[in-house]
């Protein structure tokens, strides 16, 4: 295991989840000065530390090991795929409409954020 490129991951969702080192070294149990440790890289978790935190962050272990996050979202997309045709056909259109109306949304404000910085 590469330990500063843990460290780093790990700081970078910790950071993303809007805690404070103090505040993850709370929730998962263990000392502040733990957490520091392992994000400059002079640490590694226990197998129980690591499951906490990935946890406590609601990523997937593999994040915190630099997996590409791109093959993640595609990989949970496959699993929501597959979740989603077990339903019945009247349930999954309702459920495209949804994701399709959510979607829409975004791209909206995504432009809208793009075009006000002309």
């Amino acid at each position: 295991m590469d330990k500063k490129l843990f460290g780093k991951q790990l700081q970078q969702y910790r950071e993303r989840a809007g805690y404070s080192q103090e505040a993850l070294a709370e929730r998962i149990e263990c000392s502040t000065i733990f957490i520091s440790y392992i994000e400059r890289g002079e640490k590694s978790p226990s197998l129980d530390t690591l499951l906490k935190l990935a946890n406590a962050l609601d990523i997937s272990i593999d994040l915190l090991f630099g997996r590409e996050r791109k093959q993640h979202i595609s990989e949970k997309m496959k699993d929501i795929e597959k979740q989603l045709t077990a339903l019945p056909v009247s349930e999954q259109q309702k459920i495209l409409d949804i994701l399709d109306s959510v979607v829409s949304i975004e791209l909206n404000y995504h432009y809208e954020k793009d075009f006000d910085k002309f």
